[in-house]
């Protein structure tokens, strides 16, 4: 197996990749959008809400926003062992978002999340997602967990676009485009580590199963 760069930018990667069939190719797309783990926003603490807008909107509106990831010091929380609802410093990074409006409509930003714990790497990938609009009198203030998680729960953790196709030497193309959790390298790099552990896995039930006559 030969994989060759053939395209690099700050939010996409294109691979070739020689002597791999289509299925292989495949199941790494198939990890790479399912099972690479992002964190978005997982839990709302509504504290005050006179928008016009419900609760139910807002909260999906802010979950929908994807988060710089910090792979290295977060854990899944089904990975987690501090058996705390609401997580831990392992598994949870917290924000706040309060915003009033006096005299004038005011718009609420993703850049108007703060952060209350956590490593300053987990962060809106832009500061400038519209949340809601305040009229005069208007306030929010809410409470965010931001958590990892997988495509395959929900589609706010799928970590970009990938797709297979062929090339023109035969080969497979392999293109990566990132959402901005994660860069485009670190994506195919944690989807090959997931797709490995699935065939380990695999291979130990088999070997279990024929032990075990």
């Amino acid at each position: 197996m030969e994989v060759r760069v053939i395209n690099r930018d700050e939010d996409s990667l294109t691979l070739e990749l020689s002597e791999v069939n289509l299925s292989l190719a495949n199941a790494l797309r198939r990890h790479a959008i399912n099972e690479v783990p992002v964190m978005a926003v997982e839990e709302v603490l509504v504290m005050d809400n006179s928008s016009v807008v419900s609760n139910e909107v807002l909260v999906h509106r802010i979950s929908l926003i994807p988060f710089v990831t910090d792979l290295d010091n977060y854990r899944l929380p089904e990975e987690c062992d501090c058996n705390n609802r609401l997580g831990c410093e392992r598994c949870v990074v917290r924000f706040s978002l309060k915003a009033s409006a006096v005299d004038e409509v005011v718009t609420v930003y993703s850049r108007d999340m703060v952060l209350e714990s956590g490593t300053g790497i987990v962060r809106p990938v832009s500061g400038d997602f519209p949340i809601v609009k305040l009229a005069p009198g208007q306030t929010i203030e809410l409470e965010l967990y931001v958590r990892l998680g997988k495509g395959s729960k929900h589609a706010k953790w799928q970590s970009g676009i990938v797709t297979v196709y062929d090339s023109e030497s035969g080969g497979k193309r392999l293109y990566i485009e990132s959402f901005g959790f994660l860069s485009p390298e670190r994506i195919i790099t944690e989807a090959a580590k997931a797709l490995e552990r699935r065939v380990r896995d695999l291979g130990s039930a088999i070997e279990e199963v024929i032990k075990d006559g």
